[in-house]
C-alpha cells in the first residue's frame, strides 16, 4: 500500500508540474506577443522606402514610435516637386494618441523662406484622421487659440493656418528657428483650440551627418497641463544604423499624462 502511495503520490506531483511548465510557457509566450516592435505598411519612396513601428513593453503599452527610412529613400532623387504621403501606423499605436502620420518632402523649403527656405521633411504625427486633416480651411488667423496651459514653454504661434494641415506653433529659444540655422526642430500643430499634431521637421542635409554624429536626443518641450489623456512623448531622437542601413526618427518616452 505505501508503495502504491508514493507511486501515485509522484504521478500527482509530475502532473501539477508539468501544468505548471505549460502554464509558464504560454504566459512567456504570452509577454513575448505583447512585447516588441511592430511596423506599419511599407511605403515606396525614391529608390527606397519608409514604415512607420510602434515598440510596446511587456503588458503590451507602447513606449515609443516613429519613422523609419531605408539609406535608398535618402540617397535617392528625392526630385523638385513637393511630395506628401499618408504613413498607417501598426495596430498596437491605438494606445497612443496618434491616427496616422503625413510626411512631406518640400525640396525647396517653405514659409517663411529666411527659416525654412531649405531642401526638408515635415513628419506630422496627427492625433485626428486624414478625413479631419483634409478638411481643415486655411485662413490668415487662428478663430480660436489653445489655452495658455496647454501651450508648450516658450511656443508661440506662427502666422496663419495651413490648409489641409493645421496652424503651426514653433520653440522660440531654439536657435533651429531663427534665419539661416535651421537643421532639425520640434513644432506642435492646432486647429480649433486643439492641439492635433506632434512634428519632427529636419533638413536633408542634417539627416545625412547622422552617419557621422550618431544618434542625438532631444527632449520635448512639454506643456503644464495636457487638453487629452494619453501617453504623451518626452524625448525624440534622430539616428543610424549602420547594420540595416536606415534613418529613424523616434518619439520616446511615451508617458501617461
Amino acid at each position: 500500500m505505501k508503495t502504491n502511495f508514493l507511486f501515485t503520490k509522484a504521478v500527482l506531483w509530475c502532473s501539477a508540474l508539468a501544468c505548471l511548465s505549460l502554464f509558464t510557457t504560454c504566459s512567456d509566450d504570452d509577454d513575448e506577443e505583447l512585447a516588441g516592435t511592430f511596423y506599419g505598411p511599407i511605403v515606396a519612396l525614391t529608390q527606397g522606402n519608409v514604415r512607420t513601428w510602434v515598440t510596446t513593453n511587456d503588458v503590451g503599452v507602447p513606449v515609443s514610435l516613429g519613422v523609419t527610412f531605408s539609406e535608398q529613400a535618402v540617397k535617392g532623387n528625392l526630385g523638385n516637386a513637393m511630395r506628401m504621403y499618408i504613413l498607417d501606423l501598426p495596430e498596437q499605436a491605438e494606445q497612443t494618441l496618434y491616427d496616422h502620420v503625413m510626411l512631406d518632402w518640400n525640396p525647396q523649403g517653405h514659409d517663411p523662406a529666411p527659416l525654412y527656405g531649405v531642401p526638408h521633411f515635415d513628419l506630422h504625427f496627427y492625433m485626428i484622421s486624414p478625413e479631419e486633416v483634409a478638411e481643415i480651411k486655411g485662413q490668415a488667423a487662428m478663430d480660436e487659440m489653445p489655452a495658455s496651459q496647454f501651450r508648450p514653454q516658450n511656443y508661440v504661434l506662427t502666422p496663419g493656418v495651413v490648409p489641409a494641415m493645421g496652424a503651426h506653433w514653433v520653440d522660440i529659444s531654439d536657435v533651429n528657428n531663427s534665419p539661416g540655422n535651421f537643421a532639425k526642430t520640434f513644432i506642435y500643430g492646432s486647429v480649433d483650440g486643439n492641439f492635433i499634431f506632434h512634428e519632427p521637421m529636419f533638413t536633408l542635409a542634417y539627416l545625412n551627418t547622422l552617419p557621422t554624429v550618431g544618434t542625438q536626443t532631444i527632449p520635448i518641450p512639454q506643456p503644464t497641463q495636457y487638453q487629452v489623456p494619453g501617453l504623451y512623448p518626452q524625448r525624440y531622437s534622430y539616428s543610424y544604423n549602420a547594420s540595416t542601413k536606415e534613418y529613424t526618427i523616434s518619439l520616446l518616452d511615451l508617458t501617461q499624462k
